[in-house]
């Protein structure tokens, strides 16, 4: 559900009681305003630079949260929009919780834009104790235990002597096919290193990158009849109207994918082939155009598989890269 209110389009969320806060927003949503609606009728009005903590901060404390509305504003646009939306609710007659907050003895301060003004003051009122949970938010709870159990592989994957190539490749794909991929990371896309998936005695992946619950890219090994392996990658896109020539005998149709519908599928030896197959713009544009269609459909069903570590070697890896790939095919 949308509803503007003072110029800000909100999105709207109910909030029910046993949903977690990472099952309720399938998105990262950061800096803005957001309303929690009460079972009363009340409202409240925040500001916030990381919205779902501070929204898991409000719903220990209050039980009664019925809704929520956040809608996206501009760090430097946070305060004058915060004092616009409370001027409009309370001219609507609408009773808001957060007002009394001018009577707390606490100014303006950036902290308030992550802990919240009116939690501050309750936590001053509060007797100090050493009983009870430590206050943490759950998706980082989460995103920890995610590091500490998929760290194990990329070591594993750091020692095979291919790393290096899988390394470039999936920077590379990262680079120049997925969108603000620091922002959709772990959530809309996905890097596992040396998955079980489709693992095989003649066939091992040694990393695969997801986006929403298609496979878009995989690297990995087979192994021939004398025991030796040999590199491969395949790379899915969305269909190309016309394929280039050079690479129409690796190319084929795969309907595997209920979310993505038919793709083509290019496949070829070694793990060092992703960034030339990239640099032919209708590739490119095939593989953007998938991508953007799987990140458009929200939260990876494989997020809870993402290895953080591995990410961060990539993230590494794209520092100080530039915006072409190296090669300059024409398609």
């Amino acid at each position: 559900m949308r509803v503007n209110i003072n110029g800000l389009r909100f999105r709207e969320w109910t909030t029910p009681t046993g949903f977690a806060s990472s099952a309720l927003f399938q998105e990262r949503l950061s800096c803005g305003i957001y309303i929690l609606l009460f079972a009363d009728g009340e409202e409240y009005v925040g500001q916030t630079v990381h919205f779902p903590t501070r929204f898991s901060t409000h719903r220990r404390r209050w039980t009664d949260i019925r809704a929520v509305r956040f809608a996206a504003v501009l760090f430097e646009d946070l305060y004058e929009a915060e004092r616009a939306v409370i001027r409009h609710r309370t001219s609507a007659g609408v009773r808001l919780r957060n007002l009394t907050l001018l009577s707390q003895p606490l100014g303006s301060s950036p902290f308030d834009l992550i802990v919240d003004r009116e939690v501050q003051a309750a936590w001053l009122e509060v007797e100090a104790t050493n009983e009870g949970p430590v206050d943490l938010d759950e998706q980082r709870v989460l995103i920890a235990q995610r590091r500490i159990r998929t760290r194990t592989r990329l070591d594993e994957l750091r020692a095979h002597t291919r790393f290096q190539d899988v390394l470039e490749s999936v920077a590379g794909y990262i680079a120049f096919v997925i969108p603000w991929p620091h922002q959709t990371e772990g959530m809309q896309w996905t890097l596992t290193a040396l998955p079980s998936t489709a693992l095989a005695r003649d066939n091992r992946r040694l990393a695969t990158l997801s986006i929403h619950n298609v496979e878009v890219l995989v690297l990995g090994e087979s192994r021939d009849a004398d025991g030796q392996w040999h590199p491969y990658t395949f790379m899915n896109t969305g269909l190309m109207s016309r394929v280039p020539s050079e690479i129409a005998h690796l190319v084929s149709k795969v309907d595997g994918y209920r979310s993505a519908g038919r793709v083509h599928r290019i496949e070829v030896a070694g793990c060092d082939a992703v960034l030339d197959l990239l640099s032919i713009p209708r590739v490119r544009l095939a593989a953007r155009s998938l991508a953007l269609g799987q990140l458009r459909k929200g939260q990876s069903v494989f997020s809870r598989f993402h290895n953080d570590a591995f990410a961060d070697e990539v993230f590494a890896k794209l520092s100080g890269w530039t915006v072409q790939p190296a090669s300059s095919h024409t398609g």
